[in-house]
């Protein structure tokens, strides 16, 4: 190439790439995802490296009002914790009983199933619904495992919003989603925010903008 453009009787030497198909799962619903054609999810899992379609080992912590644990296209990407079967004992000694499958820190037990509003659910099969099993959607984690960490009480306030950030961190999870905020912010949040970045090495994700206002959002507008 460099001896054509050498010789300046051409316009542009370059090589001839050849393009391939993106990669398109069988998910039913998938024709139906407009946000995975906005961010090119399709063309990101067609890259082709042993990484681009997620890992198991990558977990996903959503944080949020909770999930469905036995819903067709959830149950095979929840993250179980196997150092802490259900039996009645804390075995990892984290000081949480059988946290096989994440926790309700709203209601404070091991059972991380929405009880008022299934918005949680919603976002664990955004984030990492069960991709190429013919049903429901693709998750964009693709391979990635979720852990569903409960945040609200028993009347869905979200009660414990920052401290499941701390626990998601706490629990291996490479990314925490966040799809919750306030006008209000604080130093603690920043803390809780600081700790997942800085000390456990996680990426926080927080939504803003849903309220149509220019002005500050937190978490999403914390540090980090």
């Amino acid at each position: 190439i460099n001896k054509f453009a050498a010789i300046q009787l051409f316009e542009y030497a370059e090589p001839h790439y050849i393009p391939h198909l993106c990669y398109v799962p069988n998910d039913s619903a998938l024709s139906s995802q407009y946000a995975l054609t906005n961010i090119q999810a399709e063309a990101a899992w067609g890259v082709n490296t042993t990484t681009a379609r997620g890992d198991t080992n990558v977990v996903i912590g959503i944080d949020d009002t909770g999930t469905e644990p036995t819903h067709d296209d959830l149950k095979n990407n929840i993250k179980h914790n196997y150092a802490d079967p259900i039996d009645g004992i804390d075995n990892d000694g984290d000081g949480y009983v059988d946290n096989f499958s994440g926790w309700d820190l709203g209601e404070n037990d091991n059972d991380p199933t929405y009880n008022v509003n299934p918005h949680g659910v919603h976002v664990s099969g955004i984030a990492a619904a069960s991709v190429d099993n013919g049903v429901g959607i693709a998750g964009v984690g693709f391979h990635c495992k979720f852990l569903p960490v409960k945040i609200t009480d028993a009347n869905g306030s979200l009660t414990k919003a920052y401290e499941g950030i701390t626990y998601a961190a706490d629990h291996g999870c490479a990314v925490i989603n966040c799809s919750w905020g306030s006008t209000s912010g604080g130093q603690s949040g920043q803390d809780v925010i600081t700790y997942a970045t800085i000390n456990k090495n996680a990426l926080v994700v927080a939504a803003a903008g849903n309220n149509a206002t220019d002005q500050m959002f937190y978490p999403a507008a914390y540090n980090y």
